[in-house]
């Protein structure tokens, strides 16, 4: 059987090496320190912080800022130490240093002229006092190596002061040289760690599935030093420790851990149900709480969660810790196989949706393009109907000459219109020599005035258009605008571009016709029919058509969205 044991001593700032005073001095766990080569100045407390910088050592220069601490022990002792005295009796070990090496500054940390003095709650406590003056004082630690006995060093100084401060206070600390201003303040305010949220002393849990919570317990309270001290039945060292609101970073355990939460016991009401916990899975912010001592037990976590467990004192529902984990989900619950799983169930459902989607577009297609085609064979008999009546009004009227022109150029528009019918797109330089063909011969019969205008930078080669789709237009303008032998018919086509939109404008000066007949030609039927079926298979363009006619002509207005964005 192997158990997993994690301690995490949330009390302890030394992982190798530990510093304890010896003898009867009254421990004091954190030593602040402002010095350079020659001198140094310490501010030791059971629990101190430093309000200015976030890192230590700190590099300082003159003029020195004022430093500012929050402490949390009731006993402030100041010493004073020659830097030779402590870096050959084991150095030294601090929480947080102001430290000057500048030469031009080696001045200002001269015993033999320096004097201090010390202010609680703005009355003065100590009046300004040589330092030279002060009683000696001996340090004695200890420094502890693992695996090796503990050394045991005693270093001389001089004890400054020694004051005990009450929650609420505050206290000034000063140092000058002869008179002078002083070159260095330190603020003090006393805070109540029992004002703040519980203390995490340490954590240990065990991942062995076979262990029992009941086992499990009883191994926690087997070491009888540890359950004095985890009950809060041990000296007032960590009684005066704050707490924090949250401890660490996220912490990862294994499904079915077992883990104990060991908190600073309480020293002024019994620990048997001074606190209470939860414990909240996922996104959850709102849990029933149960009562407990400092020694909380945690069992039951799952794969794939996050655990968030909020400790607080039951008198003070205020003041609540917590401290976040999370548990490492199965294969089958990572994030990556998740992914992979979708892909497999995803993939084969999309690739049947494109098979049946692209089916179905391709048929869809099909039948476009076959009522494309039948409004072509429509459209063909039409235009031949058309060129035969002109043909006979030829022969009719004498013109035999004429009409075998016109003959001629009939065989080569008719082959052009047959092979055009087989395309579905064209371009419109193609589409605007075909209608000027198609005019060039009806002009033989009624003789007319015809104008094409293409707008400057428009290139009709280079702009796709549908076979055949003016001419119909064009038909409908010549056959049905004629007013008669003394009146000249005048036929333009204009074509222009606003932005990406084509515009192609016909227009005669003809007698027009009546545009709300429900017969209003067959050729502009199957052109209208044509539109409806192109907007119908493309998305990205459209055609918009109008047509106006009224006793001065026939206007149509053909827009072709999106046309000239390529």
């Amino acid at each position: 059987m192997m158990n997993r044991f994690v301690s995490i001593f949330a009390t302890l700032l030394l992982v190798c090496l530990s510093f304890v005073p010896s003898g009867a001095q009254q421990r004091l766990g954190m030593t602040h320190m402002t010095y350079n080569d020659s001198s140094a100045i310490c501010l030791k407390n059971n629990y101190m912080v430093n309000k200015d910088v976030n890192y230590q050592p700190y590099d300082i220069r003159l003029p020195f800022r004022d430093q500012h601490y929050v402490v949390y022990g009731r006993q402030l002792d100041i010493l004073a130490f020659r830097m030779e005295e402590l870096l050959s009796n084991g150095g030294w070990s601090v929480s947080g240093s102001f430290r000057d090496t500048l030469p031009e500054d080696a001045h200002i940390f001269k015993l033999e002229t320096m004097e201090f003095c010390f202010r609680r709650n703005g009355v003065l406590e100590m009046d300004w006092s040589k330092v030279k003056a002060a009683p000696p004082y001996i340090d004695t630690y200890q420094v502890r190596v693992m695996g090796q006995p503990a050394s045991t060093f005693h270093r001389q100084s001089l004890l400054l002061y020694r004051t005990f401060l009450q929650n609420g206070d505050s206290a000034i600390l000063s140092f000058r040289h002869n008179g002078a201003a002083p070159f260095l303040t330190a603020h003090f305010k006393k805070e109540d760690p029992q004002e703040t949220p519980p203390r995490l002393m340490f954590r240990r849990d065990v991942d062995n599935g076979t262990l029992t919570i009941e086992d499990f317990v009883k191994d926690m309270f087997s070491g009888g030093a540890l359950t004095k001290r985890a009950m809060g039945d041990g000296d007032d060292f960590y009684a005066e420790w704050p707490g924090a609101a949250e401890y660490g970073r996220v912490t990862r355990l294994l499904p079915g851990t077992r883990a104990a939460f060991v908190f600073s016991g309480r020293k002024d009401i019994p620990n048997d149900s001074a606190f209470e916990y939860r414990l909240l899975a996922g996104s959850h912010r709102e849990g029933s709480w149960r009562k407990s001592n400092n020694v909380i037990f945690v069992s039951g976590f799952e794969a794939g969660n996050e655990y968030r467990l909020e400790v607080r004192y039951a008198d003070k529902p205020h003041l609540v810790c917590a401290q976040r984990f999370y548990v490492p989900g199965y294969w089958y619950q990572q994030w990556w196989f998740r992914i992979a799983a979708a892909v497999c169930l995803l993939l084969p459902a999309g690739l049947l949706f494109l098979f049946f989607r692209n089916r179905r577009q391709r048929a869809l297609q099909a039948a476009h393009l076959s009522r494309v085609r039948a409004l072509y064979t429509q459209l063909n008999p039409h235009f031949i109907f058309n060129a035969l009546g002109s043909i006979q009004g030829l022969l009719n009227e004498g013109e035999q000459k004429k009409a075998n022109m016109y003959l001629s150029g009939f065989g080569s528009l008719l082959r052009h219109t047959l092979h055009s019918s087989e395309k579905s797109m064209t371009d419109l330089g193609e589409e605007l020599e075909h209608l000027q063909r198609y005019i060039n011969l009806e002009q033989l019969r009624r003789p007319f005035t015809y104008a094409l205008s293409v707008e400057p930078g428009l290139h009709p080669v280079n702009i796709e258009m549908l076979p055949l789709f003016f001419q119909p237009v064009v038909e409908n303008a010549i056959k049905h605008g004629w007013r008669g032998k003394d009146n000249v018919l005048t036929l333009t086509i204009t074509v222009g571009a606003r932005g990406n939109d084509l515009l192609v404008h016909i227009r005669d000066d003809g007698k027009g016709f009546d545009t709300t007949q429900r017969h209003r030609g067959k050729g502009l039927q199957l052109t209208y029919e044509r539109i409806a079926l192109f907007n119908q298979m493309h998305h990205g363009k459209k055609i918009e058509a109008d047509l106006q006619s009224d006793g001065t002509g026939t206007s149509f207005h053909c827009k072709f969205i999106n046309w000239l964005d390529d």
